[in-house]
């Protein structure tokens, strides 16, 4: 089966989904066998997801040399709205680097900045003053942090920490915050989710898998059958997955081509057919986290 997502499909799913900028400014990804995009394939991405109504852009000061690509793409473009992610540490410092970063991307005024992660912050919970104060100045809409754990956002919402935004890995195998963020949700957190297609891993053959993965081999096949018996494309599939979560705000893409970015808002013609998968490929969640983080992966798989 094969559908085509009207102009209307593709906008409203567009709104469930922002593009990830790392491979903007790294060769990012498991998948990855092209490297860097030229300025010129960064500008037309841009332009298709302008276009396509897809306007908030997730960056980081980490990702090489995203934000100034950015920001000599975007920097006065007002459709496109950004978030930017930080390492936390002593407030001072952490002034500077927003300051830096708001001088790259050539804004006065960002939508989201987030901490990197959750241990550095909670051990410098001073940091967070420095995002308060971004926030009450108007350089900021949304403060917040990315996470990694399901215990992290636990204890943000235990602590009752006056947070706007998370960012956490969700998949049809990382499902291990299924069940934190309609709670984050229902207290007024943007959540975003990433790593849907888990850096490319859901998308290989299960034969073509890395010895590593093996163990991985039978849920791998379980994913493609499912797809392939309801006609639903598996990268299709899989963003919907995950960008229509109970919870969840929209889910962080990362494409390296416009055609890349158009298979991805294609996915909306599939909607009806994943939302009555999304019950088998709950079943498919995978407990062993070292086959669902990729700082856990050996390196040169």
């Amino acid at each position: 089966m094969s559908l085509t997502a009207t102009l209307a499909e593709a906008q409203a799913l567009a709104q469930h989904l922002a593009l990830g900028t790392a491979q903007f400014g790294l060769a990012y990804g498991l998948n990855n066998h092209g490297g860097q995009p030229s300025t010129a394939a960064v500008a037309e991405v841009l332009a298709a997801a302008q276009a396509a109504g897809l306007t908030l852009l997730d960056t980081a000061a980490a990702y090489g040399n995203s934000e100034a690509r950015l920001g000599e793409l975007t920097g006065d473009n007002s459709a496109f709205s950004l978030i930017t992610k930080l390492a936390a540490g002593p407030p001072a410092l952490v002034a500077q680097h927003l300051a830096e970063s708001l001088a790259r991307l050539r804004r006065p005024q960002l939508y989201g900045v987030l901490f990197h992660a959750f241990g550095p912050l909670q051990a410098e919970p001073a940091a967070w003053q420095a995002l308060q104060a971004a926030r009450a100045a108007g350089q900021v809409t949304r403060i917040g942090v990315s996470l990694y754990h399901p215990h992290e956002a636990e204890w943000l919402l235990d602590e009752g920490w006056d947070i706007d935004l998370v960012q956490v890995p969700y998949n049809v195998l990382d499902q291990r915050f299924g069940a934190v963020l309609p709670r984050l949700a229902a207290r007024g957190v943007e959540v975003h989710v990433r790593s849907a297609f888990l850096q490319g891993l859901l998308l290989r053959e299960a034969a073509d898998l890395p010895d590593f993965f093996q163990p991985l081999a039978p849920k791998i096949k379980q994913l493609r059958n499912l797809a392939d018996e309801a006609g639903v494309p598996l990268p299709a599939l899989l963003l919907l997955f995950a960008a229509f979560a109970p919870g969840v705000a929209r889910a962080v893409i990362g494409v390296d081509s416009v055609a890349n970015l158009h298979e991805n808002l294609a996915a909306a013609a599939y909607r009806a057919a994943a939302d009555s998968l999304r019950p088998a490929l709950t079943a498919l969640a995978e407990p062993t986290d070292t086959f669902i983080l990729p700082y856990a992966w050996p390196p040169r798989l």
